[in-house]
């Protein structure tokens, strides 16, 4: 579009230009031929009165002052005609001139620039148009940008609340294997065990199972509780006992066995 615009401003400064000239022609003329009307129309009158001079003196007999006055109105007129023609020369070349520029005036034709300025307006709404998806979609962006900081804010906060409730499960769960343990002690206390101090300043190694019991593993070599002679107990939803074996002790000699109906009671803890 800027070259057709350039080729369309040059057109207009070549016909501008030839007009300029027409114009400056026309209004220097124009002011001359005005002037020169205004001599044309005393000529005119001075002729005027004088042939009416000269006719009065001819009707009063005075033939010379008529003659004189006759010689006079022609010079006038002569005058008068003298400046019309000066006049009418100059009305043409102003006729001329205008003649001359519109023959030699470029026609401006503006039908390319108005197909590249179409093609622009085009390109333009383009654009706007794909300059307003943009806008959109960096308010979507930034809408999004602003949901996950508040979604990764709350993830934190629920990643603080769970390392808190993990270390309450392991405080609970510790709190938890000690009542075990101490449950145990008190099925030893109370079944007379010889080894009453088997689970006590020991580690013992708790495994619930998916049936709701809890064993324990005691005491033996191993010092996570369950190597060569370690104790054995297993405890029931309940809380009950339901079976107990010492450490070192024989598989067959156990302090409880509910499900052989053998050795001591349960005991409730």
């Amino acid at each position: 579009m800027n070259s057709e615009f350039e080729a369309r401003k040059l057109a207009f400064s070549r016909r501008d230009s030839i007009w300029e000239e027409y114009g400056r022609i026309r209004d220097r003329n124009n002011v001359i031929i005005e002037s020169l009307k205004r001599e044309a129309d005393v000529e005119h009158f001075a002729m005027q009165d004088c042939f009416e001079r000269a006719s009065n003196a001819y009707q009063y007999g005075d033939k010379s002052e008529a003659s004189f006055y006759s010689q006079e109105g022609h010079a006038h007129r002569n005058g008068r005609n003298d400046l019309n023609a000066e006049i009418s020369a100059l009305i043409r070349e102003v006729k001329q001139a205008k003649a001359n520029a519109e023959a030699s005036a470029p026609k401006v034709d503006s039908s390319a620039f108005d197909r590249a300025k179409s093609a622009f307006e085009v390109a333009k709404c383009r654009h706007e148009s794909a300059q307003a998806k943009f806008k959109r979609l960096k308010a979507m962006r930034d809408s999004a940008k602003a949901e996950f900081d508040s979604l990764h804010v709350q993830f934190k906060q629920a990643q603080t609340a769970f390392r808190q409730k993990l270390e309450e499960v392991r405080s609970e769960r510790a709190i938890k294997q000690q009542q075990v343990v101490e449950k145990v002690n008190m099925a030893l206390v109370q079944s007379n065990a010889h080894y009453l101090g088997s689970l006590f300043g020991q580690n013992a190694k708790i495994v619930p199972h998916s049936d709701g019991t809890t064993h324990i593993f005691f005491g033996g070599l191993n010092a996570a509780g369950d190597g060569i002679g370690h104790g054995h107990a297993v405890i029931d939803c309940d809380g009950n006992v339901t079976y107990l074996r010492d450490a070192w002790q024989d598989h067959d000699d156990y302090l409880i066995d509910n499900a052989r109906k053998r050795g001591t009671n349960t005991h409730n803890i």
